[in-house]
């Protein structure tokens, strides 16, 4: 019976080595593929970065914001055109032009700061229509009311010799103009 007993022992160990087998090597595909690994097939699709593209969100100054897909290696001023471009009073010397991108990242682009653009928007709007000291003809002065020909010719001459003007109250070191006339000038001229 012991001849026996051998014999049925090692089919019964052969048995459960060939069952190990089948459990590990056969249960490995199955392990794999419920991590997600799944061999002797195609890649799945990648995401867009590694198809070469990126994703970058445009903020700020420019004509059209938004999210835009750009080529991976793409630069700050890409996204910028992307978007249309800047608009008027972005201050593009505040960010760097050249910066590489990364997917997901942002490019705020600032605008001019609120109280400089009001300022520029207030110095525009009192400029129009009015005559700057420092650069007008002798015909432009001439048109102003009170001032003529000679008055005109004198102010030209003391900017010729005394240099430009810093304001308008100047305008009080220039022979033969009264305090009363400067005054009534203030609207129709500026310095600049």
């Amino acid at each position: 019976m012991q001849k026996k007993e051998r014999t049925l022992l090692l089919v019964l160990l052969i048995g459960i080595l060939l069952a190990g087998s089948v459990y590990l090597y056969g249960g490995q595909d199955d392990l794999q593929a419920a991590q997600g690994v799944v061999l002797d097939q195609e890649p799945a699709q990648q995401p867009a970065q590694a198809a070469g593209k990126i994703k970058v969100h445009v903020k700020g100054a420019v004509n059209s914001p938004g999210v835009y897909q750009l080529p991976a290696g793409s630069r700050v001023i890409d996204a910028i055109e992307a978007a249309g471009g800047s608009k008027a009073g972005a201050q593009l010397d505040e960010i760097n032009l050249a910066q590489a991108l990364t997917d997901g990242g942002q490019v705020s682009v600032p605008d001019q700061p609120a109280e400089g653009k009001q300022a520029a928007d207030q110095q525009s709007a009192a400029q129009a229509g009015k005559i700057n000291l420092n650069t007008a003809t002798l015909d432009q002065l001439d048109t102003l009311p009170g001032i003529g020909t000679i008055r005109a010719q004198a102010i030209l001459d003391h900017r010729q010799s005394h240099g430009r003007f810093f304001q308008v109250d100047d305008l009080k070191q220039v022979s033969g103009l009264s305090a009363k006339l400067i005054d009534g000038l203030r609207d129709k001229v500026y310095v600049e």
